[in-house]
C-alpha cells in the first residue's frame, strides 16, 4: 500500500469525498486512499506538482468536513490501466482536525461489512416470541438483519454525501453565474 510523505501507511478511504480548491478552481472528487500525511484524490482536474491545495474531506453522514491545507505532490495522468488523480501532501492541519482524521483512519482500518443486498430479510413479529433467551438473540438471522441495517445506514450516508457534493457543485455554479452576470452588466453599461 502506498505511503504518505512522512511514511505513514495509507488506507482505502471508503466513501470519503473531497471538496478541493486549487487556485481559482473548485471541484469535488473521491478520495481513494488517506493517511495522516496525505491522500490520493481521483480526479480528471488538471493540476501541477507543487501547487497549493485546500481540501475539505467529507465522511458519509458526517456533519463537519475536515479542512486541510497541502500541496500537490504528484499528478497521475490517465493511461492504460490507470485512473487519473492527484497525490496531495498535507502541510497544515489544526490539532482538532488531526485528531478527527486519526479517528477516521482508525475506523477505515476496521473490516468492511459484507453486502447482503440479495438475501431476503425474514421478519417475525416480536409478539410471537415469548421472552427470547440471550443465545437466540445472537442467532444468525439476527446477525444478518443487523448487517442489513448497517448496510442500509451506510448506503443512506453515501446518498447524503452525494447530495452534499451536488450542493457544493451547485453553489460553485451559482458563484460563476453571479460573476458572469456582473461582468456582463459592466460591459452593457
Amino acid at each position: 500500500m502506498p505511503t504518505g510523505a512522512s511514511g505513514r501507511a495509507r488506507v482505502r478511504a471508503r466513501g470519503i469525498a473531497a471538496h478541493v480548491r486549487i487556485g481559482a478552481a473548485v471541484f469535488a472528487c473521491d478520495v481513494e486512499e488517506v493517511s495522516g500525511a496525505g491522500a490520493f484524490l481521483r480526479t480528471d482536474h488538471r493540476a501541477q506538482a507543487g501547487e497549493a491545495v485546500e481540501v475539505d474531506l467529507v465522511k458519509p453522514g458526517g456533519r463537519k468536513p475536515l479542512h486541510i491545507r497541502g500541496r500537490v505532490a504528484r499528478v497521475v495522468d490517465r493511461g492504460t490501466g490507470r485512473r487519473p488523480g492527484i497525490d496531495v501532501e498535507f502541510l497544515a492541519i489544526a490539532a482538532e482536525e488531526q485528531r478527527r482524521l486519526a479517528a477516521w483512519i482508525e475506523e477505515l482500518q476496521l473490516p468492511e461489512i459484507p453486502s447482503v443486498e440479495d438475501e431476503p430479510l425474514e421478519i417475525t413479529p416480536v409478539a410471537a416470541h415469548p421472552a427470547t433467551p440471550a443465545a437466540e438473540a445472537d442467532s444468525p438471522q439476527t446477525a444478518r438483519m443487523m448487517v442489513q441495517i448497517k448496510g442500509l445506514l451506510l448506503e443512506m450516508d453515501d446518498l447524503r454525501d452525494q447530495v452534499r457534493l451536488r450542493e457544493v457543485e451547485v453553489e460553485e455554479l451559482r458563484r460563476q453565474l453571479a460573476t458572469a452576470e456582473r461582468l456582463l452588466g459592466r460591459r452593457g453599461q
